[in-house]
């Protein structure tokens, strides 16, 4: 018979005794990674963190995270091409998060709770801003909430720039973008309208100041070569200014509205809905048009005549006459050139028109010239972009000069606001959809907030659902955020990994 000895007694101990860690050769490792939501979204904004928050009824946190990416999430919850939804891992499950619609709910949130920064100690900097689009607004806004003190100048009678004059009001109505400047204005900054700024003036500018940002777009129609314009021929960018400001539109029962880009489709939407017959011929085929896909389903809907892979050759017409255009067949040579250099097929056609819409893009109304402690912003900076991105613009040029004025190293948004463990992008292949179709309620969220939260999939973080902590057998795994492992008990049996919905969990050679 066995005589009972140390070791024997050991292994009748429990598991709580036993240091079983020790025979693992593999342990999980918990990294909260990249959605791709996050990726897509020009802002950058965090909607894993943000609908985590809001899962747990904090709406006012939810709205500050969001904040931090986008000030103004009122203003483009109504403009944004949803990258974010196109890109959701949820699609591949049954159908993508409305995400625009959990923002748009939460910017009225921010509006009626009236959640602003915190005060902040001044830091006895002046920044001018040079524009007051989305890039200038959104500059002026982290400038000012970090304690800088920020004045805005603005050409026109009114501030917003394109989203004041630029947009149409059906698509964009001018309310949010009242609260957004009311909101800036509140932190103190000192908006001055018919009050332009030259390339001349920046050398004294920049000696009154300690940086000038400079965020005036593309404000400038761009022409093509072959077409001149004139009484019947006019830049779009122009005539929807002119509506936009005093209401009015040029006559003309048969409209040609030249160009496949948001400008082009904004004119079209406003004569079409004027009651004009509109005709629209862009060079692009229907799948490469640059508008928003959303905005030129709406104008087919309205009864817009589009016209796809077709360029304009010719456009001639005596002054009161209506428009002979000769238009062809074409294959774009060149994307990258600003008028998207094009070749003819040789299939021609000519129409008549009352008037011709000329929107094929903008350019920079000034050519300015980098100087000291000045910086550009949105699109003068990044080229044709959306309100989101310009937004985002102004975000990452105020952090430099901010940086700059502290002397601390310039991180990028990805690195400093996202916080995360890894910038790897979580697919769909590396989650457990089981999970949501086994407990479609377990994403339920208080009755406050909109169903559409409970359905974000918060891919790659961490939202405490318990599922490890579930099916480990050792009891090894404490729930946090991320969990919190017991290295003296996990034997590295890889359940976790497995069974984890949102991709997580990684297992790695343990750590000694």
């Amino acid at each position: 018979m066995l005589t009972p000895g140390p070791q024997f007694m050991r292994s009748i101990s429990t598991t709580e005794v036993l240091n079983t860690g020790t025979w693992s050769i593999l342990q999980p490792r918990f990294f909260n990674g990249v959605a791709p939501c996050m990726d897509s979204c020009p802002a950058s904004t965090d909607m894993p963190r943000i609908y985590n928050l809001l899962s747990r009824g904090e709406v006012v946190e939810a709205a500050e995270v969001l904040l931090d990416s986008n000030p103004f999430p009122f203003v483009t919850s109504g403009l944004c091409p949803q990258f974010c939804k196109t890109s959701c891992n949820r699609k591949e499950l049954d159908e993508a998060v409305e995400i625009r619609k959990i923002e748009a709910w939460l910017g009225e949130e921010v509006l009626r709770r009236e959640i602003m920064p915190s005060p902040t100690p001044p830091l006895e900097k002046t920044v001018l801003v040079v524009g007051s689009g989305p890039a200038g607004l959104s500059a002026a806004w982290y400038l000012a909430k970090s304690g800088v003190k920020v004045e805005i100048r603005e050409r026109e009678s009114l501030a917003g720039g394109m989203l004041a004059w630029g947009i149409p009001s059906f698509r964009f109505p001018r309310e949010p973008l009242k609260k957004a400047i009311e909101r800036l204005e509140r932190i103190g900054v000192k908006i001055v309208t018919s009050s332009g700024v030259s390339p001349e003036e920046l050398d004294n500018l920049g000696a009154t100041y300690d940086a000038v940002v400079v965020a005036t777009g593309l404000t400038k129609a761009r022409r093509l070569p072959s077409v001149a314009t004139g009484e019947r021929v006019l830049p779009g960018l122009d005539l929807l200014k002119e509506h936009n400001l005093s209401h009015t539109l040029p006559q003309g029962k048969h409209v040609l509205v030249v160009g496949g880009g948001n400008v082009a489709v904004d004119v079209a939407r406003v004569f079409a809905r004027a009651g004009r017959k509109v005709t629209m011929a862009c060079v692009e085929s229907r799948e490469e048009m640059p508008a928003i896909e959303e905005e030129v389903e709406e104008a087919l809907a309205e009864g817009v005549n589009m016209l796809c892979s077709i360029g304009v050759r010719e456009a001639t017409g005596k002054k009161g006459q209506p428009v002979t255009v000769t238009l062809g067949k074409v294959r774009v040579v060149d994307h990258r050139s600003p008028l998207k250099e094009v070749e003819f097929m040789g299939q021609f056609q000519t129409g008549l028109f009352d008037l011709v819409v000329l929107a094929v893009g903008q350019e920079p109304e000034w050519q300015w010239k980098g100087k000291d402690r000045v910086l550009q912003a949105g699109d003068l900076h990044t080229g044709p972009s959306s309100v989101a991105a310009a937004i985002a613009s102004g975000r990452e040029t105020a952090t430099r000069i901010l940086t700059a004025f502290t002397g601390e190293e310039y991180r990028g948004y990805r690195e400093s606001g996202w916080n995360r463990d890894q910038e790897d992008l979580v697919t769909f292949q590396d989650l457990n959809p089981i999970n949501f179709l086994l407990f479609p309620g377990r994403n339920e969220v208080p009755s406050s907030i909109p169903r559409e939260v409970g359905r974000c999939l918060s891919c790659g973080y961490c939202n405490s659902c318990g599922i490890c902590w579930l099916f480990c057998p050792d009891a090894s795994i404490e729930l946090q955020q991320p969990p919190n492992l017991d290295t003296d008990h996990c034997k590295g049996c890889g359940i976790c990994a497995t069974e984890c919905p949102r991709g997580i969990v990684f297992m790695h050679r343990r750590l000694e």
